[in-house]
């Protein structure tokens, strides 16, 4: 029974080193360019063992994104219990998304076009991520941090409309990807917050 149990933990363990080693290298060289090879070489592991766990590259890069998802909204979800403030929080998304994107080779978006089924994943997230942005934004809004006077579900519905004119247009070829964000959260950011929200966010920005 032990024995049985070391193997499930250490086959749980391997799959998620395969999940972070291989998205390491979507990002960084983009999807076409990273064979099921490359990952199985980067790791020491045999071929047979990867395929064993990952069939083919489209499950493994599905499962790639829907992980680095779930461990984002997790690691969000874990600050937020402690934070100081709504503000406190933005911060720290605003920090993870930066040194996240600014790694980033343009080309893993560009090729994941391709993929419907992520496609798909990623509306459904959006959805999912609209619903909690409402109740974060409600909070701030008690907190004195966010304007009362704004309708938040048309503000969630222009920033998908940017980000979909992003991927659409492939403007991430043209501008880095983290100032792209960076303009973007700071168009939209700052039209919500109050005068109070503004000084945290400034001292923020001035500060990173």
């Amino acid at each position: 029974m032990r024995k049985s149990g070391n193997m499930t933990a250490y086959r749980e363990s391997l799959k998620q080193k395969i999940l972070d080693t291989s998205m390491t290298l979507f990002k960084e060289k983009g999807i076409k360019a990273v064979r099921m090879d490359d990952i199985a070489t980067a790791m020491a592991i045999s071929k047979r063992t990867l395929y064993e766990i990952y069939s083919n590259k489209e499950d493994l890069l599905f499962e790639c994104l829907r992980n680095e998802n779930e461990t984002l909204t997790r690691k969000i979800a874990e600050y937020a219990m402690s934070a100081e403030n709504e503000m406190a929080v933005v911060a720290y998304f605003i920090k993870l998304r930066l040194r996240d994107l600014g790694s980033i080779n343009p080309l893993f978006f560009t090729e994941m076009e391709k993929y419907g089924r992520i496609l798909a994943f990623f509306k459904r997230n959006s959805e999912k991520q609209a619903a909690r942005s409402q109740e974060f934004m409600r909070k701030g809004i008690e907190h004195g941090f966010f304007r009362d006077d704004l309708n938040y579900d048309i503000i969630n519905r222009m920033g998908d409309a940017a980000m979909n004119y992003v991927m659409r247009t492939r403007l991430y070829e043209k501008y880095k990807l983290n100032e792209i964000f960076h303009t973007f959260v700071i168009v939209f950011l700052r039209g919500c917050c109050t005068e109070k929200g503004l000084k945290y966010l400034d001292e923020f920005i001035s500060e990173n």
